[in-house]
């Protein structure tokens, strides 16, 4: 069971009010307006306070999570690799992980080899399905072309919307969250292979007991807070443990 797999080293009480950092895939203020709902709800359900500490650029949320800053994070898959060892996955939203190029509606660019050598928008370098597998593609097909890593999302689309950038990465589940005025300029050129979503993990040194209580609110969440869910683009909730992210072919299949 979840409770068996948590493996807490050193635990020490739990602090009254637990931090948790979601990575910024759009700006602070958006990424708070986006959440703050769900974590009312997360709260109430867990018995549990939870307080959302904003971080302005995934570069910034990265280096927090790195020095084991937050109780909780919600955060992509190939961080959650690097820093699993101060962190343990605990759940994750239902469905897969797909990243996607975007690029102008109506604009020059209808095919991946008309972005040779063109300027293209990433959020950040290691992100697995928004920068590294797109550029990987264009790699295996011979495209060469510059990279701009933009601190989020929401910034790489909106800079391909501006015409700031022939193309930007993301995944859909971000793209779905974009106001209709930003989306409607924007068309998907490609998509990548499904992959685990982003799991919410939680520091090693919490208590186990406490770390099961938020793992099964998070799950009764759809049902209690249907809206607010719904509103990160999730459609549910499920258990996970670390060896799903850790096992061959988990994370990029």
């Amino acid at each position: 069971m979840l409770g068996a797999c948590m493996g807490v080293a050193h635990a020490r009480p739990a602090p009254q009010v637990l931090t948790i950092g979601i990575v910024p895939q759009a700006s602070p203020w958006v990424t708070a307006e986006r959440w703050i709902p769900m974590l009312r709800a997360w709260s109430t359900a867990s018995g549990v306070r939870l307080a959302l500490r904003a971080a302005p650029t995934i570069g910034r949320f990265e280096r927090r999570v790195a020095r084991g800053e937050y109780d909780l994070v919600y955060l992509n898959p190939a961080d959650y690799l690097r820093y699993r060892g101060r962190y343990r996955a605990f759940g994750r939203g239902k469905g897969r992980l797909q990243g996607i190029l975007v690029v102008r509606r109506g604009g020059p660019v209808r095919r991946l080899v008309d972005l040779a050598h063109a300027v293209i928008a990433f959020p950040v370098r290691h992100a697995l399905a928004a920068s590294v597998e797109p550029r990987h593609a264009l790699h295996a097909l011979g495209i060469p072309f510059r990279a701009r890593y933009v601190g989020s999302h929401d910034a790489a689309y909106r800079g391909v919307a501006a015409g700031l950038f022939a193309a930007g990465g993301g995944v859909r589940q971000t793209y779905a969250l974009l106001p209709s005025s930003v989306r409607k300029r924007l068309t998907v050129l490609w998509v990548g292979p499904k992959s685990l979503p982003h799991p919410f993990a939680a520091r090693r040194t919490l208590p186990a007991a406490l770390v099961r209580r938020l793992a099964a609110a998070l799950l009764r969440l759809p049902r209690l807070a249907p809206a607010a869910v719904k509103r990160l683009g999730f459609s549910g909730f499920r258990e996970t443990r670390n060896r799903d992210y850790t096992r061959p072919g988990a994370v990029s299949p």
